[in-house]
């Protein structure tokens, strides 16, 4: 009987239903790929190196990504930079809220982060601000959040419930309720291992263990792949993969307004 138990569990987290919105339908063939790049700031009068090599190269691919930004950013920036995210905007890529600070402290030697820790008033101040920020300074509405660190708690759930103009969630962590469109982490599906340390093996070990999900939502870091050359090399060897296999290249809230259909 116990067996009998345990081959229908696994039967059933290993071979899903078809109906799982996260799981490949009859007649689809490939996940959508996202690109989650992390931590765009203001820095060096423009952006950093990294991102600059990192957003031509996909440009010339034709590969569309996305571009987390730290809302104090746009306090700093100059026009330039300003007009800089705007045009990838125009581009395709979807600029999404990474948080206002990016910040960590400690509480009584208790760890703390913007959005683990602080009260859900605290954490909708931080959403807010950058959500203000970017239609003051881009006249971008942003549709999408990550965390800093991807670290969460209840507090967030609660603190986005009353910003209706976000409405995916990248890689929630705590188990609160939420009404929100999540877009999962798969751990063993990155970029980097560990982060900022691009490893195409593994990625490539990742992607064919989980290619039956309807989409992967891949994480990497600009900025930590323009100081050693390899970095970027496995980066650009990793899209090239996907681009073989002929994977669609989507953006969190153009593929949410997919499924809305």
């Amino acid at each position: 009987m116990q067996t009998i138990v345990l081959l229908t569990f696994l039967q059933a987290f290993f071979f899903p239903v078809i109906s799982d919105p996260l799981i490949l339908s009859e007649g689809e063939t490939l996940p959508q790929v996202i690109l989650k790049l992390d931590d765009l700031k203001y820095e060096d009068g423009l952006v950093d190196p990294g991102w600059q090599q990192v957003i031509a190269y996909l440009r010339s691919e034709s590969v569309v990504g996305t571009i987390g930004i730290i809302g104090s950013s746009l306090e700093e920036g100059t026009p330039a930079y300003f007009q800089w995210i705007k045009d990838r905007h125009a581009d395709g890529f979807e600029i999404w809220n990474h948080g206002y600070c990016h910040c960590q402290w400690e509480v009584d030697s208790i760890r703390q982060r913007e959005f683990q820790g602080p009260s859900a008033a605290e954490q909708y101040a931080s959403l807010a601000k950058t959500q203000q920020l970017a239609q003051e300074k881009l006249g971008i509405t942003l549709r999408t959040f990550g965390a800093p660190y991807n670290s969460t708690d209840a507090q967030t759930a609660m603190a986005l419930e009353d910003l209706p103009d976000i409405h995916i969630w990248l890689y929630k962590e705590s188990l609160a309720p939420t009404h929100k469109y999540l877009l999962p982490r798969i751990p063993e599906v990155n970029i980097e291992y560990p982060v900022h340390v691009p490893d195409f093996e593994q990625f490539r070990a990742g992607f064919e263990k989980y290619k039956i999900a309807k989409v992967l939502v891949i994480q990497g870091h600009p900025r930590s792949w323009v100081d050693d050359p390899t970095r970027f090399a496995t980066f650009q060897r990793i899209v090239a993969f996907l681009k073989a296999r002929q994977v669609h290249f989507t953006t969190p809230y153009a593929y949410y307004l997919a499924q809305q259909d």
